[in-house]
């Protein structure tokens, strides 16, 4: 299971090798400088909500952050699409992003329902 305290280290260092600021990426979460810190000592859990924007605006996936396996790597697809490649590689990102999620918010006890 993944700690607060582990989740936010992982922020930390990841936003760091990216060169990002924490200005630049509590804002797209919309919190304050002090409970933006909080979040990377792990005072304070993300929400999954946060967990997804973070990882975009820092441009990982989710999993780069909570150090799951690749949904990529256990899931099997099965889709209908127009035929576009494009349009099923869209399919595919948002299915593996919502996937790692998943996984997150399962492992941190919280139910789907």
């Amino acid at each position: 299971m993944i700690t607060h305290a582990s989740l936010g280290a992982r922020l930390r260092e990841v936003r760091e090798s990216k060169g990002i600021t924490q200005d630049l990426v509590r804002a797209a979460i919309g919190v304050s400088q002090p409970t933006y810190s909080r979040i990377e000592s792990g005072e304070r859990p993300l929400k999954g909500d946060e967990l997804v924007i973070l990882a975009d605006r820092i441009g990982v996936r989710v999993s780069a952050l909570t150090g799951y396996i690749e949904a990529s790597e256990q899931a099997k697809f099965a889709a209908r699409t127009d035929g576009s490649a494009a349009t099923m590689d869209v399919l595919k990102a948002k299915l593996l992003a919502y996937l790692e999620l998943d996984s997150y918010l399962a492992d941190q006890g919280i139910s789907a329902t």
